[in-house]
């Protein structure tokens, strides 16, 4: 993850996807007329979330729990599963869940969990030897249950305050993921010219004399001396 952060490309695309989604939440959070992507994604990223929070939250607790709390847990994985199925009709304009508010899904979790929670909190009073549920444990779950409760029946929170939030997140990465490619950018050619400059300066610092071939020394031959020749019989 390191190496992409410092990829100047990947987050040079990074910063664009994560523009294109800033200008598409912000349209949708001004409730531009005609323009329903905003709300689609919205819908989507939620079911996400909610398919990560049953298998990573939900799935290992109807595997710890026994009894009675166990088949609630599994009540509230059926529950939230239809809420998702909810949540990707509402892209097709299914009369029902067409009208689906995000807040309305969140309080429907928030009320399942607290009550889930007070089931089982209910359960261990009337055991032995088993680590009891404390009085403010118990408070919480019920206030939980009732919020739930609450925010399904009337929903506080529109969804265009999620797409403004959303936005805004998108907008402060985006900015970040631009100051990193400048600088990661700048690093790399910053390094290639470096590189350029040391080596050309590397080259012009050999002599001269190394880079021409050296000529072959041809040896000056001595003269040679004349010799007479005497005439033995003189």
């Amino acid at each position: 993850m390191q190496k992409l952060m410092k990829n100047w490309v990947f987050t040079m695309i990074t910063c664009i996807l994560l523009s294109v989604l800033t200008v598409i939440m912000l349209l949708g959070a001004f409730e531009v007329k005609g323009f329903t992507l905003a709300q689609d994604i919205l819908h989507l990223l939620v079911a996400v979330v909610l398919g990560i929070y049953i298998i990573f939250t939900l799935f290992p607790m109807i595997v710890h729990y026994r009894g009675v709390p166990q088949l609630f847990v599994g009540v509230e994985i059926v529950l939230l599963i239809i809420a998702m199925v909810a949540l990707v009709f509402a892209q097709v304009n299914v009369p029902f869940f067409s009208s689906l508010q995000v807040c309305s899904v969140v309080g429907l979790a928030i009320w399942l969990r607290g009550a889930v929670e007070t089931i089982h909190a209910y359960t261990l009073q009337g055991t032995q030897g088993k680590k009891k549920t404390p009085l403010w444990a118990l408070c919480l779950y019920i206030l939980l249950s009732a919020f739930g409760v609450w925010q399904m029946a009337n929903p506080t929170i529109e969804d265009k305050h999620f797409l403004f939030v959303i936005g805004g997140v998108s907008l402060v990465m985006a900015v970040i993921f631009g100051y990193a490619t400048a600088q990661n950018r700048k690093a790399a050619y910053g390094g290639k010219k470096k590189k350029k400059k040391a080596k050309k300066g590397s080259e012009d610092s050999k002599p001269v004399a190394a880079l021409e071939e050296p000529k072959p020394v041809v040896a000056e031959k001595e003269p040679v001396a004349a010799v007479t020749v005497t005439d033995e019989k003189q």
